[in-house]
């Protein structure tokens, strides 16, 4: 499984350093799906015997929000979304926003304890976290800053998982 995933992220590596071409692409080789769409670009391959299969989608420019994202997961405002990782019953979403780091973390703190998650955070250098847990499920936000812009990375199950 570990060489599927590193061929499907080289091409969707690939696909990315295309990005932004008006171009419409799809091959499908060995269960992998690999599709770009102007400048979006996704890879997909299915498990074997009903395992659960991997997809992801990125964009510089952003990709609407998944639908595998649960709907009490929020979402800084203004933020792009530029790569959604579905693998099995994990999703995780990096999304990019102006607004300063500090910032961001108030938010998902916020806004995770008023829609009833029990909220946690660490703030290490390199190592900025909210952490929500609500029942079973753990949702964690992960912070760090890259050209003037906050990326949020947040790891989640699936909807409905």
């Amino acid at each position: 499984m570990n060489t599927k995933l590193l061929l499907s992220l080289a091409a969707l590596s690939l696909l990315l350093a295309g990005c932004g071409k008006k171009s419409s692409q799809k091959t499908s080789v060995g269960g992998v799906t690999v599709e770009q769409k102007g400048d979006v670009a996704s890879v997909e391959f299915k498990g074997k015997d009903g395992e659960p299969g991997i997809k992801s989608v990125a964009s510089e420019k952003g990709v609407p929000r998944p639908a595998e994202l649960p709907k009490d997961v929020p979402l800084f405002k203004d933020a792009l979304i530029t790569v959604a990782n579905t693998i099995g019953d994990q999703m995780q979403v990096q999304t990019t926003f102006k607004a300063p780091l500090e910032e961001g973390m108030k938010f998902y703190e916020g806004k995770m304890k008023a829609d009833g998650w029990e909220v946690s955070v660490m703030k290490m250098e390199g190592a900025n976290m909210v952490i929500g847990k609500k029942g079973p499920r753990q949702c964690t936000v992960m912070f760090s800053t890259e050209d003037k812009l906050t990326v949020a990375v947040i790891s989640t199950p699936v909807a409905g998982k």
